[in-house]
């Protein structure tokens, strides 16, 4: 287990405590504090310590190296684990979920990773079924049965599978690679671990019943990097996506997401007063994606706003 930590003394101890609360008793854990400023890595550091749990280590960075670095540095220090989780310092896990993936995982030896539906929280812990109800729909959760299912087209369709509390067969994880040598930084990480996942056919197993807490609130990533006006962000998701190809449906959603980040190249550069670079993405886009009705309009749009001047 491998928990990221930053910023968040209070909250990463709940995600401890759930860890700690497992039924399956057999693992070992990694708190790493990823160069919180001000003492809170220290205040992390005290509350793993004062545990006096074997099982659970303390650990704090140097730098800051993102959710690339921890998720590099967590994967080696599992060793020779036969499984391996992150669970986000903001997430929990329900009593019987490790032992859940376990025995899913020892009894399908072909899935890659185990994964089962979550509750969302709100700011403060409470859950909320609204919320809830809109991550299921919105991941492709709704109707999806308990078994195996393609990794690569799901995630690529809706985000099927979380980096945050998602098992995985450690094997797996070595022979897709982890993650591509020249990504860096804090996103995309969970695309590029179930794209290489994919890359290799990888299949994994879902539970439907609700195992594990999302909490939602203003201090995620997904909030605070501010995602497709991120040029670093844009940028690195279009090199992953831009070096693969597929069949099917899996490379209609790749084209189409390539378009779509081309586009957010564009407003970018539109924002910036460049409306020739802005135009060069469009091209981009329309390319990617020729059927894109989005990237042909704002193309004609910017057209006609250069015609007339």
């Amino acid at each position: 287990m491998g928990i990221p930590t930053y910023d968040r003394p209070h909250l990463v101890r709940e995600a401890v405590e759930s860890l700690r609360a497992q039924s399956l008793r057999d693992f070992r854990a990694v708190v790493s504090d990823n160069a919180s400023p001000g003492g809170a890595g220290d205040v992390v550091r005290a509350y793993v310590e004062g545990l006096g749990d074997p099982r659970i280590r303390f650990v704090e960075q140097t730098a800051n190296g993102g959710e690339y670095g921890q998720g590099r540095y967590l994967f080696g220090a599992a060793g020779d684990a036969e499984y391996f989780c992150i669970l986000h310092d903001d997430d929990l896990l329900s009593p019987p979920y490790m032992a859940r993936a376990v025995a899913a995982l020892d009894a399908a030896p072909d899935a890659a990773l185990f994964v089962a539906n979550p509750w969302l929280m709100e700011a403060d812990g409470q859950p909320s079924p609204e919320m809830t109800a809109r991550y299921h729909r919105g991941h492709g959760r709704a109707r999806r049965q308990t078994g195996r299912f393609p990794i690569l087209d799901t995630h690529m369709r809706s985000g099927f599978t979380p980096i945050s509390g998602t098992v995985f067969r450690t094997q797996a994880l070595r022979r897709s690679g982890f993650v591509d040598a020249d990504c860096h930084g804090n996103f995309p990480f969970e695309l590029n671990i179930f794209t290489r996942l994919g890359d290799i056919g990888a299949t994994g197993w879902f539970d439907p019943d609700m195992l594990l807490g999302f909490r939602y609130h203003a201090g995620q990533l997904r909030n605070t990097l501010g995602l497709m006006a991120n040029p670093q962000v844009v940028g690195t998701m279009l090199r992953i996506l831009e070096q693969r190809h597929y069949a099917g449906a899996p490379e209609r959603r790749r084209r189409a997401i390539i378009a779509r980040l081309h586009r957010a190249q564009a407003q970018m550069r539109l924002d910036e007063g460049d409306a020739e670079a802005a135009r060069a993405a469009l091209a981009r886009a329309c390319a990617a994606n020729p059927l894109s009705p989005r990237a042909w309009a704002m193309r004609a749009r910017l057209h006609l706003t250069g015609a007339s001047r």
